[in-house]
């Protein structure tokens, strides 16, 4: 791990000496990568996802990547094509066949095909889920929205709007011509938002996705090619993405009482097993140490501090502080992880928290902490704290009124960036 560190260190000064932005987590919900950290389709619930373009002068081209749950797996991608102010909708559904897809007949859903390494510059307008069909039978995980770049400069219809058409041609000549992609290509315009609803209960969540600014994407993105953090296609390392999403301490509300249900979900946008976790800072991504570990990937330490809402405290499930030694009865296996909290006693697990005597309360979560060891922004950003890359958020469901009403909102963490 010497070796990793010191090369992490080394990359995170040469990165900042040439570069004045950093890639930050946007308080203010825009950027040009988007994170939603949770999808579930199946047994009733679909998802629907919205990418807005804040824009209203230049188009955006972005490209939306379905991963897996258990190792970050791409299982769908496409392009979208987003004229001046406009809204992408599609919905990740249950074929009849039980497969899953994507289906939209948004004018910015485009299916194109790719001519070498650019996409076609015509397609056919919309997905067909049963086309854009995932490439495992997965009924959960997380996505991630790149922009590629900003299209501007295109003719505009008599109607105000700018021909979807035309955005692709434009971006399929800018591919073929290799046309470079700077810093001002890739404007923080993106936000967006995902709703997973039951028609079967009448249940909605939605959640705003995390939106990271300053990625800076640095390659024409295609479809079908892999789109990953530790691929370099941006200015920004996946090092210095972990750094921005580096937090600890998620604080969960729950409330198990009767007529009541309380999730907590946890999701490593970098752990990227399917990629072998290349270039992660976080070292409780690693090592894999046996071709087990290279399939499924490492499990994660945490620690699960029970109390109820009179400051009693259960005590401490599994491993508070680090370093831990992983035990997958008290750690978090996945990449994207979903961990439920129930009355009464028992084992507490991966996937399950028992509250013992407590109905109501909160947990704080902790998870494995490690240092940041890359400088993301020399004057703002979490190098040298203790922390993990992640996102977690909290579900809680009440059916006590006769009816099935959903929250969903991120988990309040620790977030403290370090001047220089």
């Amino acid at each position: 791990m010497m070796v990793k560190k010191t090369l992490a260190v080394a990359l995170g000064a040469m990165l900042v000496a040439g570069s004045a932005a950093a890639v930050e987590v946007n308080q203010g919900g825009k950027g040009d990568l988007l994170i939603a950290p949770m999808f579930m389709v199946k047994n009733g619930w679909q998802s629907e996802l919205k990418v807005i373009n804040t824009s209203v002068t230049d188009s955006a081209v972005a490209k939306v990547v379905f991963h897996a749950p258990g190792r970050s797996d791409e299982v769908l991608d496409f392009l979208i094509f987003l004229s001046p102010g406009d809204v992408w909708t599609g919905s990740v559904v249950e074929n009849a066949n039980g497969t899953v897809g994507v289906k939209s007949d948004d004018a910015s859903s485009i299916t194109v095909a790719n001519a070498g390494a650019c996409p076609d510059s015509q397609g056919v307008s919309g997905f067909n889920p049963e086309q854009a069909q995932f490439t495992m039978p997965v009924s959960m995980g997380y996505v991630n929205v790149f922009q590629s770049r900003m299209m501007r400069g295109l003719p505009v219809q008599p109607d105000g709007t700018v021909n979807k058409a035309d955005i692709l041609k434009a971006y399929s000549a800018a591919c073929v011509a290799n046309t470079p992609i700077e810093d001002a290509d890739t404007d923080n315009v993106l936000t967006g938002s995902v709703t997973m609803s039951n028609p079967l209960n009448g249940n909605q969540l939605t959640l705003g996705m995390t939106a990271l600014a300053d990625y800076n994407n640095r390659t024409y993105l295609s479809v079908g090619g892999l789109t990953a953090f530790a691929t370099n296609i941006a200015d920004a390392s996946k090092q210095q993405v972990e750094d921005a999403l580096w937090a600890r301490d998620f604080a969960v509300p729950y409330n198990v009482s009767a007529g009541n249900m309380s999730f907590a979900t946890i999701t490593f946008p970098t752990k990227e097993t399917f990629n072998l976790s290349l270039n992660s800072q976080y070292s409780a991504f690693f090592p894999a140490i046996n071709d087990r570990e290279r399939d499924i990937g490492t499990a994660v330490p945490v620690g699960y501090d029970i109390r109820d809402e009179e400051e009693h405290k259960v005590g401490t499930v599994g491993c508070s502080f680090s370093p831990c030694t992983p035990n997958e009865t008290v750690s978090l296996p996945r990449e994207f992880n979903i961990v439920q909290f129930i009355a009464g006693e028992g084992d507490s697990n991966a996937g399950v928290v028992y509250t013992k005597g407590f109905n109501k309360g909160w947990a704080n979560i902790a998870i494995a902490t490690d240092v940041s060891d890359t400088r993301s922004n020399a004057n703002y950003n979490n190098f040298g704290q203790q922390g993990v890359p992640a996102l977690a958020t909290y579900i809680h469901w009440d059916m006590t009124g006769g009816s099935l009403q959903g929250t969903w909102q991120y988990a309040a963490k620790t977030y403290r960036p370090a001047a220089n």
